[in-house]
């Protein structure tokens, strides 16, 4: 028996290597379709939201990304597809972030196990020192608990993703909120809350583009993402700074032009300066009944204080009306510890839907 087939006391399973295809209709794209599923499969349940979480045409932008080059496993019972793992490697970085989902089916098999060795063990050959991971679990969660170091949140101890992880030596760092905003909210509190970020940030004023990034914002936003690396609350979760050039911009610009979404983005420019404030992103699907994901929100730190957190999400949201009034909610993640967000979306109309944990584990060298 090779080192890529493990029996079990029920039935055999094989652990293959993930390629990438050029695209879902390629003929070798069935493993990649297979991850693909298995992926959103295993975040629904988690998240108790039964709804397709990324299509597989979705996900392929994001693994022929070379900045963050992505190695993937899938595990088969016979020709199908039944777990799947992944490892994030960031370019230049001690970290990585590992990701391990089987289906409920065919759980208790030592299927996890295995992936998540394979995993750890690439992990090491790629010289790395840590390895990060973030699960989700839905509210409502009875028993016992464990707190992070923040002291914010708690992820419940009786959840299969905290017994394997603990298990492997992984510790709790920070817990995350995933909230939503049915649409359209409130035209009266809208308009309100708008004029006051509005009032409060005098001196700014806000650019909005879809799709491909304007030339005269390329090397500011090169600057702000590469700020999302350093200013956002990450915890203990290691995050090594991850320098965007304008080059950088142009590649991931191609790689969303792959994709069936849309980034609509709306950024904060200081009027004295010419230079970028802020930014805030949707990420809009081509179905409009599917929740579009508020990614990343950022005010660099020296220009915080003057509400324009709350003038991009709400600009932003306003385009996203205009533009694309058929969309039916907006979902959004932000660490529980990171109240000043939070307030700003509880204010917009966002509520609780369900949480994340992000964890680490520091492999000895």
């Amino acid at each position: 028996m090779s080192s890529s087939d493990h029996t079990t006391t029920a039935r055999a399973f094989t652990i293959t290597d993930v390629t990438v295809p050029d695209s879902v209709a390629s003929p070798d794209a069935g493993d990649f379709i297979g991850m693909a599923e298995v992926r959103s499969t295993v975040e629904a349940e988690q998240r108790g939201v039964a709804t397709e979480f990324v299509t597989p045409e979705e996900l392929l932008p994001s693994w022929k990304d070379n900045n963050v080059p992505m190695a993937g496993l899938v595990a088969k019972v016979g020709e199908r597809v039944v777990a799947r793992g992944s490892l994030a490697l960031p370019l230049d970085a001690g970290e990585c972030w590992a990701a391990v989902g089987v289906l409920p089916e065919h759980r208790g098999r030592g299927i996890g196990s295995a992936l998540y060795e394979r995993l750890e063990g690439m992990a090491r050959a790629a010289g790395r020192t840590t390895v990060q991971n973030q699960t989700s679990f839905p509210a409502g969660v009875g028993g016992d608990s464990i707190l992070p170091p923040t002291g914010f949140g708690s992820v419940p101890n009786d959840l299969g993703s905290t017994r394997f992880l603990r298990r492997y030596g992984f510790s709790l760092e920070q817990v995350g909120r995933l909230s939503t905003l049915p649409l359209p909210v409130d035209s009266g509190m809208f308009s309100s809350r708008l004029d006051e970020a509005t009032t409060a940030a005098a001196g700014y004023r806000t650019v909005t583009w879809k799709g491909r990034t304007p030339e005269q914002w390329v090397d500011g936003m090169a600057l702000l993402r590469t700020r999302m690396s350093t200013d956002a609350p990450n915890a203990g979760i290691e995050q090594t700074v991850d320098v965007w050039t304008a080059e950088r911009v142009r590649a991931v610009d191609d790689l969303w032009a792959e994709s069936p979404r849309v980034l609509l983005m709306t950024a904060a420019l200081h009027e004295a300066t010419g230079q970028l404030a802020g930014y805030t992103e949707l990420d809009v699907p081509a179905d409009p009944q599917r929740p579009v994901e508020q990614v990343d929100t950022l005010v660099i730190e020296e220009h915080r204080g003057r509400r324009l957190g709350m003038l991009l999400k709400l600009t932003n949201l306003r385009e996203l009306a205009a533009r694309f009034p058929d969309s039916s909610s907006v979902e959004t993640v932000n660490a529980e510890d990171n109240r000043y967000m939070l307030d700003v979306n509880e204010a917009v109309g966002f509520a609780p839907l369900c949480y994340s944990a992000r964890w680490k584990k520091k492999l000895a060298v």
